[in-house]
This record gives structure tokens, C-alpha cells and sequence, in this order.
């Protein structure tokens, strides 16, 4: 038996010697009647040989074309407007800023219905300090930032800003020189930044500190406030120093979605997807409902101005706008 065995692996070896032996001639061949074309006849084997490009026409159904909000999921004020990015439809919308009344929202950043296509699912959104929108997208790992271009897809143009590095872009925050992108990763639960104006070829965003935000706003003084879905709710990061001090902490918020921040009052905002409510705390650590029930299903994102608080509510398909005296809840969606 072990006579057997070991002729047929002779056997076999012997196959593969031979073979080997004939492709390396052919290899060989074929090299050297390479090597004997004159540039212009390889030129034109090449370009016989390659492969007639045809142009791919984009789907009807490539981007989306609602027409109205379908998961508006946070809330940003920039440049007279208030920003609503929506997950589903997807796409970024805006209202004309200040509101204290209902309007037909418009489709400011349209995304693709396909997936892993841009800004098929967008999470956060922000405005850019010079022009337009930046948008994370959870798709595509990418961060882009968006202007308007009547020649450009969809009317717009998205330029991609960290090059795929990131994960899962949950929130975005402008450094307050508006130099710096500040990004809360959910995949990596990490806080990094990169340049306003993206990452070079080279380059990837850079590591601040291991906090997984679900939402991130700077103070005047220059501090960054993060809101996690973890037992130390909401932490005071130092960007330069990059550390964190954990403020808010033994889970007191149901799923915390959203964080704005008063400098003037020195009082923060928090949205509860599970509690149906908005909480406020104080820099010290104290926290407690500021606002509770209807029409409130399942807040996310949202913002603060000294006169209201504006949030996202994505189970409403709706943003209120909550007067911070009267606490008087307005829809600013025409529906």
C-alpha cells in the first residue's frame, strides 16, 4: 500500500512538473513576441484587444424623489435655514429660520435610493461654515460636503471629505474657528476630527477621544459635549487636550438620541427616543424632564435657541418647535 501511495505521488508530481515546464514556455513565448513588436503594433494589439466602453445610464430610480419627509432624525440651524436630515427618504431638508409656524419643507441635499450609494443613509447633518451641507453617511462611510450645482447629479455636488475611513457617522459637530470637523463614530463608538476641508490622499481622521456619541455641540468656550447611549450619558470632551470628563452618568435617560446646548443659560438639552420626552441638565451634572408627552412619540436629534427647542421626531414624521417658556409644541412640517 505505501509502495502504491508513493507512486502515485511520483506520478502526480511528475504531471505538475511537465505542466509547469509547458506554461512557463508558452509564458516565455509570449513574451518574446511581445518584446519584437514595434510600439505601434503593440499599440494597436492593445488597443484591439481591450474591451469597447459603454456608457452605464444612471437608474430613473437612482435618486430619491420624495416629495415631503419621511425619517426626519435631526435637527441643525445654519445660514437663515433649519436643516432636517431624513434617514429614509434619504435627503436633507430645510425650512426658512426663525419658524414659529408650519411649511412645505424643501429637498435641500437628495440622496440615492440605492444602496451603499451616496448618501443612501444619511444620519447627521450640519451646516458648512462657508456654503452648503455636510452629511454623514452610514452607507457609504463618508462624510460629504454638499453644494448646490445645477450640472452636477441630482443638482448638487458631493464631495466626500474622510475617503471611506470612518464607520458609522452618528454625529457632526463644526470646531468653533470652523477649521475642524468633529465626528461621532458609532462603529468605532470614538470621537475623531479631520480638516473642514476633508483628509488628503495620505491622511485619515484623527482619534480625540473614546466616546461613543450619538450627538455631538460645541459650548462658546470652546468645549465639546457628547451625548452615548452608555451609563456615562453625556461627557465634556477637551478636543486639544483630548480628554473627556464624563458629567451626566448612572443611566438616566430611557435612549438618549440627541444633544443641543445653551451657552447663554449654560444649560443643555437631551432627546429620549424611549422616554417620549426632552430632559435638561446643567454643567455640574444635574438633570431632569423638561419636556414630556404629546405630541412627542420618539425624539432624536435637536437643537436649541434661547427662545426654543426644536426636535426631531421621526415616529411623527414631524419637527416641533417647543417654546422654552411657554413649552407650546409647534409643528413646522406642512402635512
Amino acid at each position: 500500500m505505501r509502495k502504491n501511495c508513493l507512486t502515485g505521488t511520483n506520478y502526480l508530481t511528475g504531471i505538475f512538473a511537465t505542466s509547469f515546464t509547458i506554461l512557463i514556455c508558452l509564458a516565455s513565448s509570449s513574451f518574446a513576441a511581445d518584446e519584437t513588436q514595434t510600439p505601434a503594433e503593440s499599440s494597436a494589439k492593445s488597443s484591439a484587444e481591450k474591451p469597447t466602453e459603454t456608457s452605464v445610464e444612471t437608474p430613473a430610480d437612482y435618486w430619491t424623489q420624495a416629495t415631503e419627509p419621511v425619517y426626519p432624525r435631526g435637527a441643525a440651524i445654519s445660514a437663515g435655514q433649519l436643516l432636517v436630515v431624513d434617514s429614509d427618504a434619504p435627503a436633507v431638508w430645510s425650512v426658512a429660520w426663525p419658524a414659529d409656524a408650519s411649511a412645505q419643507p424643501k429637498r435641500l441635499v437628495t440622496g440615492s435610493r440605492y444602496l451603499r450609494k451616496t448618501i443612501n443613509r444619511p444620519f447627521c447633518a450640519t451646516g458648512h461654515p462657508e456654503n452648503g451641507v455636510l452629511v454623514g453617511d452610514a452607507a457609504t462611510r463618508e462624510i460629504y460636503h454638499v453644494t448646490e450645482d445645477a450640472d452636477g447629479e441630482a443638482g448638487q455636488n458631493a464631495k466626500p471629505l474622510n475617503r471611506g475611513y470612518l464607520g458609522i457617522p452618528m454625529a457632526l459637530a463644526v470646531s468653533p474657528d470652523a477649521t475642524t470637523l468633529y465626528v461621532g463614530d458609532a462603529e468605532r463608538r470614538a470621537v475623531f476630527s479631520l480638516p473642514i476641508e476633508g483628509v488628503g490622499e495620505d491622511e485619515t481622521p484623527e482619534l480625540i477621544v473614546r466616546v461613543n456619541a450619538r450627538g455631538l455641540v460645541f459650548d462658546a468656550d470652546g468645549a465639546l459635549w457628547a451625548v452615548t447611549p452608555d451609563a456615562e450619558a453625556v461627557h465634556k470632551i477637551d478636543v486639544k487636550a483630548k480628554t473627556s470628563e464624563p458629567i451626566v452618568t448612572g443611566r438616566p435617560y430611557g435612549f438618549p438620541g440627541g444633544i443641543a446646548w445653551d451657552s447663554e443659560s449654560k444649560t443643555g438639552f437631551v432627546s429620549d427616543v424611549y422616554g417620549k420626552c426632552v430632559w435638561q441638565f446643567t454643567a455640574d451634572g444635574k438633570t431632569e424632564k423638561w419636556f414630556e408627552g404629546e405630541p412627542l412619540v420618539g425624539p432624536v436629534g435637536l437643537t436649541v435657541t434661547p427662545e426654543a427647542v426644536v426636535v426631531a421626531d421621526p415616529k411623527t414624521t414631524q419637527v416641533y418647535r417647543i417654546d422654552r417658556e411657554t413649552k407650546k409644541a409647534t409643528g413646522l412640517f406642512t402635512k
